[in-house]
């Protein structure tokens, strides 16, 4: 081999050594955000349980005081 293509497949080497190392250092930080992520995604679900059942004992009590409501005029 001569000496320039020598030089060159030595900067190839160099090139993709470095974009390796970029690369796993990329991985780890989409590792962290996904971790990051499902962790807000926990959170969020439970605050939206929370919500659905205080939506529910709403209606609940909705219900009841339109059906004492309609009761009491009904009764007069």
């Amino acid at each position: 081999m001569s000496n320039k293509a020598q030089e060159q497949r030595d900067e190839m080497l160099k090139m993709v050594t470095e974009t390796r190392a970029y690369q796993k250092t990329i991985f780890k930080k989409l590792d962290k955000i996904e971790e990051h992520l499902s962790t807000q995604n926990g959170r969020l679900r439970k605050v939206e349980q929370q919500n659905s059942a205080i939506k529910a004992m709403g209606s609940i009590v909705t219900v009841v005081f339109s059906a004492v409501i309609g009761w009491l005029f009904k009764i007069k």
